[in-house]
């Protein structure tokens, strides 16, 4: 499976913190000049961009949007990863497609509770607001 692959916890086995949030692991993934971490990444990065060519194989979207831990490894250079994952896709299917990296970044679940529990009012504000 690929969340046996592609794997938060192998990143920071690799680079060394046994807990760290997503800006601190980006800074150590790339302050670091290990063979070991380069190498993890590298394999994280192959794994996934096989995994995204066939999502895309299926489904054809014209945007994926990559967040966390495997958006870092994306961005790490992401034109370089857009290529990988396009050798691993019909060519028809990445005519369209855009992969990015999701600007909500750490704040993605934080924001995504507080419009699940503003959804009534962005939905209706006069009839909240009454």
């Amino acid at each position: 499976m690929l969340e046996d692959e592609v794997d938060r916890a192998r990143l920071l086995a690799a680079v060394g913190p046994a807990a760290a949030d997503e800006p601190t692991l980006r800074a150590a993934l790339s302050a670091s000049d290990s063979r070991e971490v380069a190498d993890e990444v590298e394999r994280q990065r192959r794994i996934l961009a096989t995994a995204l060519g066939n999502v895309i194989n299926v489904l054809n979207p014209s945007l994926v949007v990559l967040g966390g831990f495997r958006a870092t490894i994306a961005e790490r250079d992401l034109a370089a990863f857009e290529l990988a994952v396009a050798a691993q896709a019909l060519p028809h299917a990445t005519e369209e497609l855009s992969i990015r990296v999701a600007s909500l970044g750490e704040d993605r679940l934080l924001i995504g509770a507080a419009e699940i529990v503003l959804a009534d009012l962005l939905a209706d504000p006069l009839r909240a607001a009454g």
